[in-house]
């Protein structure tokens, strides 16, 4: 599992780069929507067999998934202004997000907090994409394309707009993922329709509305979810109602995607790769969750994916190159770099202050033991947490 992340990042990252060998890979939103499910097994699993009531509570629950997201957003949210500063001082250029800054419209107080707030909490984000600045305040935009200044471009770090999704799925998980297999087969059957409505019913169709709005993007998660009822299944395989679920809502997905975003044959590769992708987590977690290789890369992921726009912009104001090839592979390699030093020096240790939290709390509740939840006990804390 942990190398089917490492290889969505680094897609992500590649198609940032200009995807400089000559074709695309995985495409962007396909990427981000498979992240999406391995998210909803995740939380599936940790939620089901690690913060199980009473033994831990809600608020432990979310405050324990911000703070897994955000030390090393934040470091990078630092590190990318403090780049756009020394931009503007040792050259006469701008980073986007700072000529966007410059040229927007004064806004009233509400608008210019959610704004700011929503980039320094990290929630929110992708409403940017749709939002617009009429008369000094937001106001809703169907089809940000059609805006001459988008908000979008406001973003420091321009793909955060995923982690606001990530962290409503988040505040949601405890109340669904628990529950039986037909609720949540339902709900995202409900998300479903939801996508197609909006698409036939009122026109919205396309970007942003095919992957950023998150009552839509919700099936992707609990795809994930269903994904874990399967991994959880009996091994004498005497019911097999989770797996037929779990198959069925792989092809509505993929189906109501392909209706959602055609845009040719194309269109057909990326949702059979989402769609295989999907059908094999459960069974690639169930072979690499004692992989320390495989391990490793899962937890490079997540700073792969949120430091590789930094990179691109410290290495175009640093040492800008013409070749697109080099430049590219110096990117990919940077990003690694980068991605392993975020890992060592800011997510390791908030790791163990969040499992200290948990183990505390846990102690304080006299919980089950680790060890009595097999699992958990057979993968590291990290990855699954």
């Amino acid at each position: 599992m942990g190398s089917l992340r490492f290889i969505l990042a680094m897609s992500v990252a590649y198609g940032h780069a200009g995807d400089f060998l000559g074709f695309p890979f995985i495409p962007g939103d396909t990427a981000v929507q498979v992240f999406y499910a391995v998210s909803g097994f995740y939380m599936a699993l940790v939620l089901n067999e690690k913060y199980r009531p009473p033994a831990s509570g809600y608020l432990l629950f979310i405050s324990n998934r911000f703070l897994r997201l955000f030390p090393i957003y934040a470091v990078v949210l630092c590190v990318t202004l403090l780049l756009a500063a020394g931009v503007a001082h040792f050259s006469a250029g701008e980073l986007h997000f700072v000529k966007e800054w410059r040229a927007i419209k004064p806004l009233d107080w509400w608008s210019a907090a959610f704004l700011v707030g929503t980039q320094i909490l990290m929630w929110g984000q992708e409403l940017y994409l749709f939002l617009a600045v009429q008369d000094g305040a937001l106001a809703f935009l169907p089809n940000f394309t059609t805006d001459p200044h988008p908000l979008y471009r406001l973003l420091v770090i321009p793909q955060g707009w995923t982690l606001g999704l990530e962290f409503s799925f988040y505040l949601l998980a405890p109340f669904i993922v628990r529950r039986s297999l037909r609720s949540i087969a339902l709900l995202l059957l409900a998300s479903l329709l939801l996508r197609l409505s909006l698409q036939f019913w009122f026109g919205y169709s396309g970007d942003p509305w095919s992957y950023r709005f998150f009552p839509s993007e919700l099936a992707l998660f609990l795809l994930g979810a269903l994904g874990y009822r399967v991994y959880r299944m009996p091994a004498d395989g005497r019911d097999r109602s989770e797996l037929s679920v779990f198959l069925l809502a792989i092809g509505a997905v993929g189906a109501a995607l392909l209706i959602n975003r055609w845009h040719g044959i194309t269109r057909i590769a990326s949702v059979s790769f989402l769609m295989l992708a999907c059908a094999a987590i459960p069974f690639l977690f169930r072979r690499s969750k004692n992989n320390l290789l495989d391990r490793h890369l899962g937890e490079l992921s997540y700073p792969i994916y949120v430091c590789h726009i930094l990179v691109i912009w410290s290495l175009d104001f640093i040492v800008p190159l013409s070749s697109m090839m080099l430049r590219g592979m110096c990117i990919m390699l940077a990003t690694l770099i980068a991605s392993s030093v975020l890992y060592l020096w800011v997510d390791r240790p908030v790791d163990r202050w969040r499992q200290h939290r948990f183990e505390a709390q846990r102690g304080h509740r006299k919980a089950p033991l680790l060890s009595e939840q097999p699992a958990l006990a057979a993968v590291s804390k990290p990855l699954v947490d």
